[in-house]
């Protein structure tokens, strides 16, 4: 017959060991949604690769070019390059943020906070002043964000 100090001594063991499952699921569970996360980040940087450009008839002139997760761009004659990162699972639209590495002195070092939507060969960035807030919707605000409707260039 089990005495009362061995069973509480396996209830004990058995519930530390239901813990650790417990534990172990959740962090493989993370460990998932981790590689997910991961995987819509990189599918997403692909999609921008590439020459982005406005129409002739937009409100200005502008150019972006996507080498990975470097970004050229021309607007209005101004260069900047950038490094870009994404979140495409940002709600209720997805995110992308500009770290200006090289630009006008003003922008150097700054974030510029975005977001996006690729439909086709359509690129739409609502893209904020660099360390101004991110933009809700696509919308242009005077002094706080710029709407830019981008088509793919043909090689």
């Amino acid at each position: 017959m089990i005495g009362e100090n061995e069973r509480k001594g396996r209830r004990w063991f058995l519930s530390l060991g239901l813990v650790a499952v417990g534990v172990v699921a959740s962090a493989a569970a993370g460990l998932a949604a981790t590689a997910d996360d991961d995987k819509a980040k990189t599918d997403a940087v692909k999609s921008f690769q590439g020459d982005w450009a406005t129409a002739e008839n937009e409100w200005i002139e502008a150019k972006w070019s996507f080498e990975g997760e470097k970004v050229k761009t021309t607007v209005a004659g101004m260069e900047y390059s950038s490094k870009l990162t994404v979140d495409p699972t940002a709600k209720p639209h997805s995110t992308l943020d500009l770290k200006i590495e090289d630009g006008p002195e003003e922008s150097k070092g700054k974030v510029s906070k975005g977001i996006y939507k690729i439909e086709g060969d359509k690129l739409s960035i609502c893209i904020s002043i660099p360390g101004k807030d991110r933009p809700k919707d696509f919308e242009q605000v005077e002094d706080e964000c710029y709407l830019f409707e981008l088509k793919k260039e043909k090689k």
